[in-house]
């Protein structure tokens, strides 16, 4: 038996070739999107790192935001409840929007970020079932640090594979936030460029990121979680 993870933040950063930012252009993309309730942002903002595009937060540490950097289009959702399909709906239809706006032609690669977490169902510290089960040393092994770990996590990286061009890279750790939860993150990388016409293929690259995680990851931690 698997997990029912609760993803609780998604990010997608789309680079192309560096280009000067025109506040003006960046203003047309956030008039056009605020024609649709389901995509628009309530803010603009000219900054030094960049032009952003913001919804304000109903709760605390809620993101919503849509950053234009010379070289990335970076999109955040975090804390909101969103969905892998409402996201991946966000993704493509903001970055046709922006690309077209912009007369951006292509990415030049992509990346990819899922943030899940689970409830080991034999532990009730995430901490300690990563500490005996992913980690497992013996008790004597964190004696000799001779003091208390506040969180305890590992990192994985996962090459391209059968034809694939995409690197997975996961980290598991515990969440000081919530004790009885372990914290998932998945982030995939994507080389190959993505021409304007193709950008629905972007969701492809997202659905492929969180079924990693969601799957074959939460399928691993799932055999370690036993009585």
């Amino acid at each position: 038996m698997t997990y029912d993870p609760r993803t609780i933040a998604f990010c997608a950063e789309l680079l192309y070739p560096p280009q000067q930012l025109r506040t003006d252009l960046a203003q047309s993309v956030h008039n056009a999107l605020y024609q649709q309730p389901e995509l628009a942002y309530q803010n603009f903002q000219v900054a030094p790192d960049g032009i952003h595009l913001s919804n304000l937060p109903q709760a605390p540490g809620q993101i919503s935001t849509a950053t234009f950097a010379p070289d990335r289009l970076i999109l955040r959702e975090e804390l909101r409840a969103t969905t892998v399909e409402a996201f991946a709906t966000r993704l493509v239809n903001v970055t046709t929007t922006a690309f077209q706006k912009l007369g951006i032609q292509a990415t030049v690669a992509q990346q990819i970020i899922v943030r899940s977490l689970i409830a080991p169902r034999h532990f009730r510290d995430g901490a300690e079932f990563l500490r005996q089960r992913l980690l497992a040393p013996e008790p004597a092994a964190w004696e000799s640090l001779a003091r208390p770990l506040q969180s305890v996590g590992t990192r994985f990286v996962f090459p391209p594979h059968e034809g694939g061009q995409e690197t997975y890279h996961v980290r598991v750790e515990s969440w000081p936030q919530d004790p009885r939860s372990v914290w998932i993150e998945n982030t995939g990388s994507f080389a190959a460029p993505t021409q304007v016409a193709e950008v629905p293929r972007l969701a492809d690259n997202l659905y492929a990121t969180y079924r990693f995680l969601t799957g074959p990851i939460c399928d691993f931690l799932s055999g370690l979680d036993t009585a």
